[in-house]
């Protein structure tokens, strides 16, 4: 006969394992669950004030300045910085002409005045002219000093050759002694020997010129 096992067979624990695990992973799913409704909530929360919040306030309305007799480059640069859009640019003299050197034109009149509270996407239109358009337009004749205040120098100076007169200077009117670079972009307030006088021909014309857009009382424009 066998003898009877001195030690008793371990009992399997394999359901018992099982059913702890199948505890732990369900309470780690019900955490997990938990964790994202709080912060589905949490988000909810956070966008409900952004999708209630009041709608932004109308245009500003801003004060319209006085750009008139300002070259052009200036008053558009005056109306951006305040917060206007480009202006509408119009030849005031009604000829319809096309602004190239914007340097060259000096504001006449604007619309709305100055002073007026306005949105700032209100249109503002500037009529704009050229110190040079109330330069006579007379043809030059031979041996006769031309009338050549309110041109600008390049024209004055043609103006002076085409009646035979062809030693020409110029002076910064400012007497800041500046250098006449571009002569279109200077303009004749006086000249030294009188219009319609018949001086030798070797006689010296000074010209006497500021830039145009600077003031002056002579070329009103």
């Amino acid at each position: 006969m066998s003898s009877p096992n001195r030690f008793p067979r371990p009992q399997t624990r394999g359901p018992w394992l099982l059913a702890v695990v199948m505890l732990i992973v369900l309470a780690l799913c019900c955490f997990a669950g938990l964790l994202i409704s709080i912060a589905q909530q949490g988000g909810e929360s956070t966008a409900s004030p952004a999708a209630t919040s009041a709608p932004p306030a109308s245009g500003e309305r801003l004060v319209v300045p006085n750009v008139t007799d300002q070259r052009l480059p200036d008053a558009e640069q005056r109306l951006k910085a305040l917060g206007f859009d480009d202006p509408r640019v119009v030849d005031a003299t009604g000829r319809g002409r096309v602004v190239v050197s914007r340097q060259n034109w000096i504001v006449r009149a604007q619309e709305p005045a100055a002073g007026s509270r306005v949105d700032r996407s209100a249109e503002i239109t500037l009529r704009v002219s050229k110190p040079t358009d109330s330069a006579p337009t007379d043809v030059p004749s031979d041996g006769v000093i031309p009338d050549v205040v309110c041109r600008d120098l390049q024209s004055a100076q043609d103006a002076l050759q085409a009646a035979g007169f062809y030693v020409l200077a110029s002076v910064d009117g400012s007497g800041q002694g500046r250098r006449q670079l571009v002569d279109r972009n200077w303009v004749v307030v006086e000249q030294s020997v009188a219009a319609g006088s018949r001086p030798a021909r070797s006689t010296r014309v000074l010209l006497t010129v500021v830039k145009i857009g600077e003031p002056t009382d002579r070329c009103p424009g």
